[in-house]
């Protein structure tokens, strides 16, 4: 009974502070959109590879974020998601109750934001070789994250990038080596109810297990230390 109730405390804590971070991520949000409206943002912006040009290192903080977020999310939060939904009202939001889906929304949240981030950093440069080389940036983040087996953030990366402000740039994409994206792609195919990434997570799961190199983990790090209020500044627009 005591480590009953000593693990009941230890998830109740984990939640509270989960409950505190969404609490200050919004408060944020909502300030600087406030500032953002009295006050012209600044002309010139920060690029992605500018603050962070190593993709295994942007996709081991994304696994970090990743990882926190879901830490929060438990069972009963998709059952209270799913189970008043009325499947002939496609209009009517899946979370019925937000006030217990709250994490999870947060991390549907999460993953719509890292897609549009991808677009905007793609679409941001001018010059269609500078898009080019933000492309293929993004590729090697993907290609990183389905090796440590962040798929959420490869398919939040694949589907940015597959957005139609991004997909009709021709010129840009001709400038690409697309061999790669289309490998990760292809292992986020839905046909087959999602048969290659069924099969990639189960690899995912048996390379956890037998992993030795630092490559294959991911290393202890604060998940803010590199990106630093890149992606805040992000979530705010």
């Amino acid at each position: 009974m005591n480590q009953l109730l000593q693990a009941l405390n230890q998830k109740l804590a984990t939640l509270s502070h989960g409950q505190e971070g969404l609490v200050k991520i919004n408060a944020t949000v909502s300030d600087k959109l406030v500032s953002f409206k009295t006050k012209p943002p600044p002309s010139i912006q920060r690029e992605i590879l500018s603050v962070c040009s190593d993709p295994y290192t942007l996709a081991q903080q994304l696994t970090h974020v990743e990882l926190e977020r879901l830490s929060h999310i438990g069972p009963e939060e998709f059952v209270q998601a799913f189970v008043h939904k009325d499947s002939l009202d496609s209009t009517k939001s899946c979370f019925s109750d937000q006030n217990k889906t709250n994490n999870l929304e947060a991390y549907v949240k999460w993953f719509n934001r890292l897609c549009y981030l991808v677009a905007t950093e793609i679409c941001m440069p001018a010059k269609k070789k500078q898009r080019a080389q933000v492309i293929e940036f993004f590729i090697d983040v993907a290609r990183e994250c389905f090796n440590i087996g962040n798929f959420n953030s490869l398919m939040a990366i694949i589907s940015g990038m597959n957005m139609s402000p991004v997909s009709r740039l021709k010129k840009t994409w001709s400038k690409v080596k697309t061999a790669k994206f289309f490998i990760l792609e292809h292992q986020m195919d839905p046909t087959g109810n999602f048969y290659n990434y069924r099969t990639a997570l189960r690899g995912a799961a048996h390379r956890s297990l037998t992993a030795h190199s630092n490559r294959e983990k991911v290393t202890n790090k604060d998940p803010w230390q590199v990106l630093g209020g890149w992606i805040s500044m992000e979530w705010s627009s």
